[in-house]
């Protein structure tokens, strides 16, 4: 045996194995003891190997899919090493000492996950794979769980922005690419030949030439090809459901890098959540499709205006009519996910519940369908969807004849198929049901016989049915002359049989073993139906997803008194009533207002220079409007009172610090490489927000680099940019930069606390306020008095020679005017306990109180 599982092991490279062996799955050797620690189960040993004790831990069969997650979400790989022989076989074969044959069925991985216990019904589980051919790259993406293959050819230095934005479940890469950096799982180079990926589309799909498909270049070809190797290899031959390729260009959508995407949470926060993202505060679809499409749509907003106002028309139909939007909400949310249910069915590892589903999705769809054709006033993009709700009638007719109401996930106790679809089955299921009743009138003829009242007949796996009675009654039956055989002996209980109940018993099993074989042929049959129709099938289900995202999309507007954007072709960007949708929602938690703000960049005011204190709100007046722009293009309305939007080609958020410890980057080192793609890569149709630029390193050096920052963009990429910071001088720009506007954030000081308005107000901010803020935050007074007295030394050095340091060189020690601060204090308790306050005159109070008022001033 352990011949055997080296073997496979061998077979299975780097993934744990799991060894069928009866009703578990064991692992042996290190695969065990990962395991092990990874499950939180015992680890055991079994004989030897090379003279040493092998580790050994199990999993139940039956339980093996939460197992399963778990080790798949803690990064590992699993092969799946199946009993491919029965063990009477196996003896037919080799004799009584015969070894099961194995073998490895299926490499479990996460880019290839289908069942539904391990996937996220909201998100998409995508599988990537990067190929690059002639200089050229593309990435092939699909889904198996819902069939979807995507294929977009990319720019080099955008595949990063890629990855980023598919945020895949698993990346695959040649192991001689430039790209191996991005995967975690390489695969050898003839994997991803450009030929041979040509070949294997053409077999998979049965076609003679792509062309069908579009134009595809040789690395989106190896790209293609390789993510098709890479499934075969995980499903051993036995390919998933995968829809014809979609093939696009990366340009097709607005440009938005990993470092942007996390500083706006696009569809994650920064804690790797969808709570607190974007995605998570629009988000109001009703199914798992809607909500994966949503992400999908998010995450890639589009660049074609056309496209753009066709979803937008859409979600305006269902905002304009709260009776069809709620009505079609209902409905939706009643449906199973056919989708996800084809992908199962289409991996070999469906159920009856999936042919279920399948059934009763499409049904709802198609009732959905006619209650969609009928309406007035249908938008375009809702004339191509109706009819895709359409046209299974036959197949929705087999499958509810074919299957009971609610059919089970496990095939193999049947009772899925419905009584009257086969009168044959019908037949056999009456026979075990009159065996049953024979067993029963037999179980009551041995109670009268024997004068045992405890007697029952029972059934295992074991013996089959047999007859047990308590070891006190079991001597009348021993007897050779009783008519019942001795099978078994157990604490408590002894177990017999009997020639009329091996009769009966023959009969229901051989029945029951008809039914289920009847049962499994019609399964197999109704399966190979319905695949065929696979097509038409995932074109529903991105129907019903679509009409979802739009009815979401429409309900949140209404809930949240959004408007829908105005697009045009110049590179304006007027928003107002702007507001930032996730602090929005959080302030009104607590039962704050979010505060509105209006921007406007033009032509002639592309460029705004934000200034006012920390926390004040500029770096959320900067975010809510690249959210806004995000929004727009998803094809979403907007949180604003009115938004007039040119298309944003590319987005760039350079908000907050971060650092890169583990690839030896710190924080500015970060911020300025950052800031270094921004200014490589901005478009005149560029959206850029940047907070803070310089602030990393020495005053002068920071305030020279945000200078320089904000002249080139302002002279070379004359991008669309928001620019906060808190180096006052940089507002003396305004002066030779015509596009350059000045604006703040408000605050003022209201009896020596810090009143922050978060209004963006034109004209430049007079102070930061940040020794208020520091107050806000909680230091010592004694630290903040001290704070002060240096900072009006540097603004009186200033004024006096210009230099920004200036005046310091006479400045205390802090423990010097701690002490003398020290002194001042002793001194006031010393006058205050020398005054008679029951002796002292009201105009003697009145003197005493402006001397000592006079002596603390003096300390």
């Amino acid at each position: 045996m352990m011949s055997q599982y080296l073997a496979l092991k061998a077979e299975a490279e780097d993934c744990l194995l799991f060894y069928r062996m009866g009703d578990f799955f064991e692992l042996f050797f290190d695969d065990a003891k990962i395991a092990s620690a990874c499950l939180d189960i015992a680890l055991t040993a079994r004989g030897e190997h090379e003279g040493t004790r092998i580790p050994m831990c199990g999993v139940p069969v039956h339980a093996m899919e939460g197992y399963l997650a778990r080790l798949i979400k803690a990064g590992h790989r699993v092969a799946i090493a199946e009993q491919t022989e029965t063990p009477e076989a196996a003896r037919k074969r080799m004799g009584s000492k015969a070894l099961v044959n194995r073998a490895i069925v299926r490499v479990v991985t996460a880019g290839t996950l289908t069942e539904e216990t391990l996937l996220d019904s909201r998100s998409a589980n995508w599988c990537v794979v990067i190929g690059e051919a002639g200089g050229q790259v593309a990435i092939a993406c699909a889904d198996i769980s819902t069939g979807r293959f995507d294929v977009v050819e990319s720019d080099p230095d955008r595949v990063g922005a890629e990855i980023a934005r598919l945020s895949p479940a698993e990346t695959i890469a040649s192991d001689a690419t430039g790209f191996a950096d991005l995967a975690n799982v390489l695969r050898p180079r003839a994997d991803f030949d450009s030929a041979g990926g040509e070949e294997r589309l053409k077999r998979l799909f049965g076609v003679a030439t792509l062309d069908g498909f579009g134009s595809f270049s040789r690395a989106a070809l190896a790209a293609a090809g390789g993510l098709v190797a890479y499934l075969e290899h995980t499903a051993k031959g036995s390919l998933p459901f995968l829809r014809p390729p979609s093939l696009s260009q990366t340009d097709a959508a607005m440009a938005i890098d990993a470092a942007t995407r996390e500083s706006l949470e696009l569809t994650t926060s920064t804690a790797g959540a969808r709570k607190g993202s974007l995605l998570d505060s629009v988000d109001r679809t009703v199914t798992g499709a809607g909500a994966r499409l949503l992400g999908a749509d998010i995450a890639a907003p589009l660049m074609d205006r056309r496209a753009i106002e066709a979803r937008l028309d859409l979600v305006r139909r269902f905002h304009d009519d709260s009776g069809l939007r709620e009505s079609v909400r209902a409905a939706l949310r009643a449906l199973p996910d056919i989708g996800r249910a084809l992908g199962r069915l289409a991996a070999g590892r469906g159920s009856p519940r999936d042919l279920g589903q399948l059934r009763d999705g499409l049904d709802g769809a198609w009732r959905l369908g006619e209650r969609l054709g009928a309406i007035a006033d249908k938008p375009a993009l809702l004339d191509d969807l109706a009819p895709m709700l359409r046209g299974h009638g036959a197949l929705i007719d087999l499958l509810t004849r074919a299957l009971v109401p609610e059919p089970p996930v496990d095939a193999a106790q049947g009772g899925y198929i419905a009584e009257g679809y086969d009168a044959a089955l019908d037949d056999l299921r009456d026979s075990g049901a009159g065996g049953r009743r024979a067993i029963a009138a037999l179980e009551a003829e041995y109670r009268a016989r024997t004068g045992i009242g405890a007697l029952k007949i029972r059934h295992n796996g074991v013996l089959g049915y047999h007859i047990e009675v308590p070891a006190r009654a079991a001597d009348a039956l021993m007897a050779q002359d009783s008519g019942f055989t001795h099978r078994q002996t157990l604490a408590g209980v002894v177990r017999f049989n009997a020639p009329e109940l091996h009769d009966v018993a023959l009969r229901v099993t051989q029945a029951g073993a008809h039914a289920l074989a009847a049962e499994a042929a019609h399964l197999e049959d109704l399966t190979v139906t319905a695949l065929d129709r696979r097509e038409p099938i995932a074109a529903t289900a991105d129907a019903l997803a679509r009409i979802d995202v739009a009815a979401g999309l429409a309900e949140r507007a209404a809930e949240g008194g959004w408007a829908r954007p105005t697009l045009v072709d110049h590179g304006c960007f007027e928003i107002e009533g702007g507001r930032h949708p996730v602090v929005e929602d959080a302030v009104a938690r607590s039962g704050g207002r979010f505060v509105a703000n209006d921007c406007t960049l033009s032509e002639s005011s592309r460029l705004w220079l934000v200034t006012g204190p920390n926390m004040g709100g500029k770096s959320t007046f900067l975010r809510q409007n690249a959210l806004i722009a995000v929004l727009a293009q998803a094809g979403s309305y907007v949180p604003a009172t009115r938004a007039t939007l040119g298309l944003v080609d590319r987005l760039f958020s350079r908000v907050g610090a971060s650092d890169n410890l583990a690839r030896g980057r710190s924080t500015f080192m970060v911020e300025m490489v950052e800031t270094a793609a921004i200014l490589a890569q901005a478009t005149p149709r560029s959206f850029v927000i940047l907070d803070e630029v310089g602030r990393g390193t020495s005053t002068y050096d920071g305030l020279a680099i945000a200078w320089a920052v904000v002249e080139a963009i302002h002279e070379d990429n004359r991008c669309r940019c928001l620019f906060a910071t808190h180096y006052h001088e940089l507002t003396r720009l305004a002066e030779r930069c015509e596009a350059l506007t000045l604006h703040h954030v408000r605050a003022r000081e209201w009896k020596g606390d810090l009143v922050l308005l978060h209004e963006v107000a034109d004209g430049p901010a007079d102070r930061s306020f940040g020794i208020a803020v520091a107050r806000l935050a909680g230091l010592p007074p004694a630290t903040l008095k001290r704070a002060k007295a240096v900072l009006d030394k540097l603004e009186a050095g200033r004024a006096k020679t210009g230099g920004l340091a200036a005046g310091l060189d006479d400045l205390p020690l802090f423990a010097a005017v701690a002490e003398q601060e020290a002194a001042a204090v002793d001194a006031l308790r010393d006058a205050l306990d020398g005054l008679d306050l029951d002796a002292l005159s009201p105009r003697e109070a009145l003197d005493t109180l402006y001397r000592l008022k006079a002596l603390a001033r003096e300390g």
